[in-house]
């Protein structure tokens, strides 16, 4: 209660300056496909969101050739603007007889049209499609043809009202390629705002978020755009459980492995920093979850798996549920298979992305790896559709009946066969199905009985794996993405998203919300209301450093309406204690629940318990780090 109070008087004190400021908060909520506006809004309201982002589904609109009904639409506008929140429509997608939509201008500009006629400046922006960069929302993406969308919308919306801005559809990622050559087809010409949705899960977002933005300012410098605004229209931490969603895979090819062990002895080797400890937790955690009773796992970095191999009490290694893996670490779990090991890789391409150790310790992203030496040292054989024409970009595939798996089927992307193997070795399939006079096996196990005597478990299944965090975690992340967007100068910001299905637990799309499918809060609906209460519409962001030059320590500062300094700071070192400076001895400091926090200090040095996890201040503005 008190944290609550704290919070609503820092509003409190605000809202007189900032009634006519531009809510620069938001979130993405399917209010235009069945979820009640109203409550979303209302509860958006409540933590400071002005803004929800939601499809304007051309099929729901011309729901057959010629014939329009806005119905749903004109209820949910009025709905969202009822509770004081604006609507950024999405535009898209395309409808069977204007397929694709491209190719068909004309009827994608009279339906363009008629949303931008029909609610003019009570809708202030129209985005452009949603990640039109990626096959799941654009067949063949191709810069040319979505600059002819956008001319034909920019064009469209301009002459229906003149006041409204055209934003570029959200990115998936920060595709700079993709972006760059619509700057070559002079695209800058057909949209008033950037829009990108930088991800950076499971990862966090410190020089990921940042450096992607700063990397996009240069190409937009590139091509005299630099002044144009920027919006981040999406980004997140889903909160599902780790990869579990192929526990029981996982455990079939433990079973075909070694049918001798009952419970199992694990090290979980990360390919990612993760100083805070969060995600390699939560992953150690889900892992006890689903493996049998009496199952023990312990996090290994690559650094030290040699040596905990060497004391032979382990029966499997388990890397990262999605195609990362610690390049670092290939050499011991060759050897601890070639001993006799099972080494367990899930989620995608096994050991696709390599990671390795920089000399200050943390895990950078090595390009130029030969990553398929490593698989080869394995005996893995991967395939894929644009490896081998006879497999399918994405096909359904059974289990086995062997191995005991109760689900029905699975998607897969990535596939697997035995033509690396040496006498004496087996390829047991866990997930198969025939396409194309083959069989095409999804997940497997490689089981060796030749120079090396262990077991490799492989999918090709993806999803699950990339990237969970935990509720606690999922809150840091708010507020960090927060703070280091508007320090690189974000106009807007939308979380994704606002309230979750929760249908399936093992499925990311399922928990990225900040509040459960019956709208009870999580720890990150706290922590978003927190930081709008810290830095309300209308704040001024502080010019200057807002980290520290080794990228471990972040403090951005603004100014706030009622004219009070404020600031926060966070470190994406483990935690400690950390004397800090400021310029007045009169502190006051908040934790991401919006909780007082009480440190202490000599003057106007403090010494904060700096972590992951941000620590707001108010009353001046943060000096030095000592």
């Amino acid at each position: 209660m008190k944290a609550k109070c704290i919070i609503m008087s820092l509003t409190a004190a605000a809202s007189a300056a900032v009634v006519a400021a531009e809510n620069p908060y938001g979130a993405c909520a399917h209010v235009t496909r069945g979820e009640p506006p109203a409550r979303t809004c209302a509860m958006m309201r409540i933590a400071g969101m002005g803004w929800v982002r939601s499809d304007f589904d051309w099929r729901g609109i011309e729901t057959k050739k010629g014939e329009w009904n806005f119905a749903n639409f004109d209820r949910v506008v009025a709905e969202c603007e009822a509770e004081g929140v604006r609507l950024l429509p999405i535009l898209g997608y395309s409808v069977p007889w204007a397929h694709p939509a491209h190719e068909h201008l004309g009827a994608w500009g009279e339906y363009v049209r008629r949303v931008v006629t029909r609610y003019g400046k009570r809708l202030p922006v129209v985005e452009v499609w949603n990640e039109e960069n990626i096959p799941h929302f654009w067949k063949n993406p191709n810069p040319t043809n979505y600059v002819a969308l956008l001319r034909r919308t920019y064009e469209t919306a301009k002459r229906a009202e003149p006041e409204v801005r055209v934003a570029f559809g959200g990115t998936a990622g920060v595709p700079l390629g993709f972006i760059e050559e619509v700057y070559k087809l002079g695209g800058a010409k057909w949209f008033d705002i950037m829009n990108i949705h930088p991800y950076s899960h499971p990862g966090r977002p410190e020089g990921s978020m940042d450096a992607q933005i700063e990397k996009l300012r240069g190409v937009m410098a590139k091509y005299g755009d630099a002044k144009k605004p920027l919006w981040i229209t999406e980004v997140g931490w889903p909160t599902h459980r780790q990869g579990m969603g192929q526990g029981e895979v996982m455990l079939a090819g433990l079973k075909a492995a070694r049918p001798d062990v009952k419970t199992w002895r694990t090290v979980y080797v990360p390919a990612r920093t993760d100083a805070e400890g969060d995600v390699d937790d939560t992953v150690r955690l889900h892992l006890l979850e689903v493996l049998p009773s009496g199952s023990s796992v312990e996090v290994c970095r690559s650094a030290g798996l040699a040596a905990r191999l060497a004391k032979g009490d382990v029966d499997a290694v388990v890397y990262p549920f999605n195609e990362d893996y610690a390049a670092d670490s290939v050499d011991a779990v060759c050897e601890f298979v070639k001993a006799g090991g099972v080494l367990v890789d899930l989620g995608g391409m096994p050991m696709w992305y390599a990671w390795r150790a920089a000399p200050d310790g943390t895990m950078r992203r090595d390009d130029k790896a030969k990553t398929w030496d490593d698989r080869r040292r394995l005996r893995i054989a991967e395939t894929a559709f644009w490896i081998d024409k006879r497999y399918p970009e994405s096909m359904s595939v059974r289990p086995v009946a062997a191995s005991g798996i109760k689900a029905k089927s699975f998607s897969a992307t990535r596939f697997f066969t035995d033509r690396l193997l040496k006498d004496g070795d087996r390829f047991v399939p866990i997930l198969s199905a025939p396409t194309n006079g083959i069989e095409a096996v999804a997940a497997a196990v490689y089981k060796f009985n030749s120079d090396m005597k262990g077991a490799v478990v492989v999918s090709g299944v993806m999803g699950g794996g990339h990237g969970t965090s935990s509720e606690a975690r999922q809150a840091k992340m708010v507020a960090r993405a927060l703070g280091i967007a508007f320090a690189e100068g974000v106009e807007r910001f939308f979380w994704y998203e606002f309230r979750q299905p929760d249908v399936n637990p093992y499925d990311p799309e399922s928990y990225f919300g900040m509040v459960h499918d019956n709208f009870a809060p999580k720890p990150a609906y706290g922590a978003y209301m927190t930081f709008v209460a810290a830095r309300p519409a209308g704040s001024v962001q502080k010019g200057g450093a807002w980290r520290s030059a080794d990228g471990n320590e972040y403090f951005p500062q603004w100014t706030r309406p009622d004219k009070r300094q404020a600031g926060m700071v966070w470190t994406v070192r483990a935690a400690h204690d950390r004397k800090v400076e400021f310029s007045s001895p009169n502190m006051t400091f908040l934790d991401v629940a919006g909780a007082r926090v009480r440190p202490p200090h000599e003057g106007n040095v403090y010494t904060l318990p700096l972590s992951g996890s941000p620590i707001y201040f108010f009353g001046g503005e943060l000096k030095k780090l000592q």
